[in-house]
């Protein structure tokens, strides 16, 4: 009896043990609903104009640092079931706290709309399309209104491609972001995970469809961080726009555009110039220009090339090939003048 008493235990507690990693794998696995499409480089010969369309609504940023504590507070409380349970009370807490803290300190802060103004100078400086400024997105109403819907119709995409002018459309989505501290045996880092979905305005045909996201390490400890974090917000704001950088490298990657031009954009590069050229204000400006139709897509691309030159330290002038009409060549010939006398004969001969 006491035998088949210990094996229905047994029976249970193995039954439990499955439906509780059941529930932790539902709650913890994040559904993102994103059909993963690889992008085919035959597409970029039939994209010409591109609309970037941040997302209107932002997930909270994740902060999770005090793991190294909180490991070492565990093992001091021992096997105990009731300090533990207690204890990831207090855990939890102290993450909300640290949540809302470091939220607050960013408010200001619309990391969807900057990594979409990011996204788009790397497009201009390295890619072929004609990307619609971010400004006119914004500025533009009707697209205002249809960014605020998280699943399109196909409708709305010919809506948005007539007020902007475009034919293709690049939807990005925060799914998650924020500063984390695994643990003892390694450093903080900042991470970004996104959604993106490239759709064809004309037909609704998805052309890239995935998600993209990286991790950046924090050059300090997590206590060092956090105080320093405190002191000088901007440092939060720096390690937000190394990892903004990454993913957008990430995303030109599987677009497959080279990226070679982007060190252009480095502060550090900047700085060692003697001409200081800030090359994504110029551009998104140029951009603007182009838009606005005040230059022509030709005069654009130009002037692009010109800044990129002049980025790069060299001076070159592009000047536009002048097709001259060829001169025909004519026969000199010796034309004189007949000297006609009072009378209206012709001269006598002269003798020499």
């Amino acid at each position: 009896m006491s035998s088949l008493r210990g094996r229905k235990i047994t029976l249970r507690e193995f039954r439990f043990y499955v439906l509780a990693a059941f529930l932790l794998i539902a709650i913890g696995c994040e559904t993102t609903g994103i059909h993963q499409k690889s992008y085919e480089k035959v597409n970029t010969k039939k994209i010409n104009n591109l609309a970037i369309l941040y997302p209107v609504h932002l997930p909270e940023m994740s902060v999770s640092l005090r793991a190294d504590e909180q490991f070492l507070t565990t093992l001091m409380t021992g096997p105990a079931i009731i300090p533990q349970i207690m204890l990831r009370l207090v855990f939890m807490s102290e993450k909300e706290e640290d949540t809302m803290a470091f939220n607050e300190m960013i408010f200001d802060l619309n990391i969807g709309e900057t990594f979409c103004e990011r996204l788009n100078t790397k497009l201009q400086l390295c890619s072929n399309f004609n990307v619609v400024p971010q400004e006119g997105i914004t500025k533009n109403k009707v697209v205002w209104q249809l960014l605020e819907k998280d699943e399109k119709e196909l409708e709305d995409y010919r809506k948005i491609a007539a007020e902007l002018g475009i034919g293709t459309v690049l939807e990005i989505k925060v799914l998650s972001y924020g500063i984390k501290d695994p643990g003892i045996f390694s450093g903080p880092y900042s991470l970004l995970k996104i959604g993106v979905k490239m759709t064809r305005a004309s037909n609704g045909m998805v052309l890239w469809e995935d998600v993209v996201e990286a991790k950046s390490e924090i050059d300090m400890g997590t206590v060092d961080f956090v105080e320093n974090v405190y002191g000088d917000i901007n440092l939060l704001k720096e390690e937000l726009e190394k990892i903004m950088d990454i993913v957008t490298e990430e995303c030109l990657g599987r677009l497959g555009i080279d990226t070679h031009n982007t060190y252009l954009l480095d502060k550090d590069y900047r700085e060692r110039k003697k001409i200081k050229i800030d090359i994504a204000r110029k551009l998104n400006e140029l951009n603007n220009l182009r838009y606005d139709e005040l230059i022509t897509d030709r005069d654009y691309k130009k002037k692009k090339r010109e800044l990129i030159e002049r980025a790069k330290g060299r001076e070159v002038s592009y000047q536009e090939d002048i097709k001259l009409t060829p001169v025909k060549k004519e026969s000199k010939k010796v034309i004189r003048k007949e000297i006609k006398t009072k009378s209206g004969l012709p001269p006598l001969p002269r003798r020499d």
